[in-house]
């Protein structure tokens, strides 16, 4: 009974862990929104085809940030949650695995702030040739914002990444410190 019951804990934390992922992206958007606006008018909003979408400018940014990032609770949730099964127990699965999702969030999140403070420290000074991979539009106006919050996006997609490895080593610190106690 308790391997079926571990098995109704993996989904849920696979459920979950889509939904936070999607929150995420929500709150990384309105910070990162707050930081350059632009990075969204000219280059988020026209990839995501909500140039024309008559909704103010932050619901659009949480609507990108949501469809952005909530695929990556897939192989959070699928990494971290299967993690969960080192457990005695479906019930102390749970409560790590939930644990571990918030480690993951707030690793990421950390992560991703660096991004931007690296990315400020980077843009201290532009040479645009530096930037040549980069998709940068013509009439970017303030190019350092909009690179930081470049810098951000993409060091809290690779963040999420580490954050997995995080997460175990959350799983496994917590069952060899609780081993004696079931």
């Amino acid at each position: 009974m308790s391997p079926l019951k571990k098995l109704g804990v993996f989904v849920l934390i696979v459920v979950l862990a889509v939904l936070v992922a999607g929150l995420y992206g929500i709150v990384h958007n309105q910070i990162s929104y707050t930081i350059a606006p632009e990075y969204f008018t000219k280059f988020k909003f026209r990839q995501f085809g909500f140039v024309d979408t008559p909704l103010p400018d932050r619901v659009r940014a949480s609507m990108v940030g949501f469809l952005a990032s909530w695929w990556m609770g897939i192989p959070i949730g699928v990494l971290v949650g299967g993690a969960g099964f080192i457990h005695r127990g479906p019930r102390k699965m749970l409560r790590v695995s939930l644990w571990s999702v918030l480690v993951t969030v707030g690793f990421a999140l950390l992560f991703g702030l660096c991004g931007l403070v690296y990315g400020y420290i980077q843009t201290s000074h532009i040479d645009v040739a530096e930037y040549r991979d980069w998709f940068i539009p013509d009439d970017v106006t303030d190019l350092r914002r909009f690179l930081c919050a470049g810098y951000m996006h993409n060091s809290s997609y690779l963040g999420g990444v580490l954050a997995i490895l995080v997460a175990w080593a959350f799983h496994i610190f917590v069952r060899v410190r609780t081993k004696d106690a079931g």
